[in-house]
């Protein structure tokens, strides 16, 4: 039986995690596409209610994209001159519909080679905070990439 989730906490959404395989919904914009007219095999986790990774915050030595922050959001924070490849990319990421849904994780996990936010994130030397019920760890974003269509998510 194909299930369907969408938690409220990341704590709830790592526990699903932790016991099945899902495919994980974010803001749908390639999940969808990709889906096609073909019914559903895979379990499907929508992490559109947490409100928590919906976010950009700054700390004593970097800055936090939460893997749900739009491309939308992005061009609208107040972040430094740094950050200004990136939103540059951000308003080249399809149509403003498409950015306000669109997520940043979800550019980054799909790893395709027309990643509109990975060169700007590179040149900032960005990583990535890949989590499980168990652990966390940190891989620089050069190395979560590993190719077409390919990452370092397990």
């Amino acid at each position: 039986m194909i299930r369907y989730a969408k938690p409220t906490t990341v704590d709830e959404a790592l526990a699903l995690l932790g016991e099945a395989s899902w495919r994980i919904l974010a803001g749908g914009t390639d999940f969808y596409p990709a889906q096609g007219a073909k019914p559903f095999r895979e379990n499907v986790l929508d992490i559109n209610g947490l409100a928590t990774l919906r976010d950009i915050a700054e700390t004593e030595d970097h800055w936090v994209i939460g893997a749900r922050t739009t491309w939308t959001d992005l061009v609208r924070h107040p972040l430094p001159a740094a950050f200004d490849a990136l939103k540059q990319a951000a308003r080249e990421v399809g149509s403003v519909q498409i950015q306000n849904v669109a997520s940043i994780a979800g550019n980054l996990c799909n790893a395709s080679p027309a990643a509109d936010g990975v060169p700007a994130l590179l040149i900032l030397d960005a990583e990535v905070e890949l989590r499980s019920a168990a652990m966390a760890r940190h891989l620089p974003l050069k190395k979560f990439i590993l190719g077409n269509r390919r990452t370092e998510l397990q």
